[in-house]
């Protein structure tokens, strides 16, 4: 039996430029694609761009999420809301769009394959 977990939000600071995913996991090597992973092992997230969410697992240890096709509202200001089960995120998961500030909610997208990464010599 699956219990749904009241909406957690996962808030991204508004950014004045849109971070670069080459700087973000420089050094670092990825790994298999995880179809889902445990949401006590996060620590933080980025929104780089409209395709692409990396996710920290402190440590020097990242995923790198490649999100499903048609996420134009995904950008570096905006911030993440999720409702998910008690496991944490698995690719194919819907999660909504939204501005913090304003609180206007663009519609939802889905999560695709997790890729691991971490930094070499760790």
């Amino acid at each position: 039996m699956h219990r749904l977990i009241l909406s957690m939000l996962i808030v991204a600071a508004p950014a004045t430029a849109a971070p670069d995913v080459a700087r973000l996991l420089s050094g670092s090597v990825s790994g298999k694609p995880a179809h889902c992973i445990r949401r006590q092992e996060i620590h933080g997230q980025t929104i780089v761009d409209r395709s692409t969410i990396i996710f920290e697992r402190g440590g020097g240890r990242y995923y790198r999420n490649d999100v499903g096709p048609n996420c134009a509202a995904l950008r570096p200001d905006r911030a993440l809301i999720t409702r998910d089960l008690a496991f944490g995120f698995c690719e194919g998961d819907l999660f909504e769009v939204f501005e913090p500030l304003s609180r206007i909610n663009y519609g939802a997208c889905t999560f695709g394959a997790f890729v691991p990464y971490q930094r070499s010599g760790k």
